[in-house]
């Protein structure tokens, strides 16, 4: 990520039970139930910018500025990190160095702000009454959000510099990552810490042995995806998938940067700087649950292969749980307009836009 000191939750189980998006057959694959999305693009923008944006692409047509245009004058903030269906009626963001999580409507209008969240970073919610954040202050916790109130309840320390967070059967999934190590001296953590959700007290740590847990994660049930990002020198980037149900868990030689849940199936796109070549090398895999069998390229998606790899800087990727698209991002170096690839369920490509911000990241489609 573009992060001074260098990164969905996707809300996985409340949009698949909303549109029962439930395997047709072994393969994994689904039935979608649209042709079309409202999708909501979140742009990080740079950091100490102040430019945090999200734009709205409803239908095939691209609004820009979305946010600024629903709430004249008000900026969403400074990096923003995440963005979550809370349900259907609340949409939250991470804005990391603004240091709150921005609430809004699904017609894009400025709810409220929890603020004094320092470095925030990824959100899950319990889908009913309580949204959870990891933060990388004070060594690393966790932060429990009444979304009634939108205040902090509770909070809970973790590893060092917590990442992805996933919420399951009353227990909190926190990747860690150790991530100021090489300013610190001190190692890169390679655990995941289980929290009790409702007396946010932690229950153990999961020993993955990978190192530097360092990302968004992908949901899908009861499987987490998670990516270990190494340390970018000797120890390459690896990725696993941890069975929450039973804090087992299984690893893959190859990263997992970017990733997304779809119909029992996990898309990834790794990307692994090497300091042999001054370059990033790219891997693109399918996980198929449950058997968590990995396969080169994206199974039904092959066709969105050729492109992703001519990408100047991948950045981001989602399935919509309505249509079945898949969608890539491309941040163009960081710094400049990034685009915005939407590919059919065959792979075929059907749009490319040019969202006026930086680092389009994060995506989901509005129900």
């Amino acid at each position: 990520m573009n992060y001074k000191y260098i990164l969905y939750i996707l809300a996985g189980t409340l949009l698949l039970a909303a549109c029962s998006l439930e395997p047709d057959d072994s393969s994994g694959t689904a039935a979608p139930t649209q042709t079309d999305d409202r999708l909501l693009v979140l742009c990080e923008g740079l950091w100490g910018a102040d430019n945090s944006c999200i734009a709205l692409i409803d239908h095939g047509t691209l609004t820009n500025k979305w946010f600024q245009q629903h709430n004249p004058g008000q900026h969403l903030g400074d990096t923003g990190n995440d963005m979550l269906l809370v349900n259907d009626t609340l949409i939250a963001v991470s804005v990391n160095w603004s240091n709150i999580i921005q609430y809004i409507r699904p017609d894009g209008t400025a709810i409220t702000a929890t603020e004094d969240l320092p470095n925030n970073r990824c959100l899950a919610t319990d889908g009913v009454r309580y949204l959870y954040c990891t933060s990388y202050a004070s060594g690393g916790y966790v932060a429990k959000i009444d979304l009634v109130t939108k205040r902090i309840v509770a909070t809970c320390s973790v590893g060092r510099e917590p990442e992805g967070i996933a919420y399951y059967d009353g227990r909190l999934y926190v990747c860690n990552t150790g991530g100021y190590a090489n300013q610190t001296g001190t190692a890169y953590e390679q655990t995941v810490s289980v929290v009790d959700a409702q007396t946010m007290r932690e229950l153990k740590r999961i020993d993955t042995g990978c190192t530097n847990l360092y990302g968004h994660t992908a949901v899908q049930g009861q499987f987490m995806c998670i990516n270990a990002a190494g340390d970018n020198d000797k120890v390459k980037g690896r990725s696993l998938v941890l069975n929450m149900a039973n804090d087992e868990f299984q690893v893959f030689d190859f990263p997992a940067t970017y990733a997304c849940g779809y119909a029992n199936r996990f898309y990834t796109v790794g990307t692994q700087y090497s300091y042999a070549t001054g370059e990033y090398q790219y891997s693109i895999h399918t996980i198929t649950l449950p058997s968590l069998q990995a396969t080169e390229g994206l199974a039904d998606y092959d066709g969105a292969q050729a492109v992703i790899e001519q990408m100047q800087t991948p950045y981001g990727l989602y399935i919509s749980p309505y249509s079945g698209h898949l969608y890539a991002t491309d941040a163009r170096g960081n710094v400049t307009n990034g685009y915005v690839y939407e590919f059919g369920t065959d792979g075929t490509q059907l749009n490319r836009h040019l969202v006026r911000g930086l680092n389009p990241s994060r995506m989901m489609v509005l129900p």
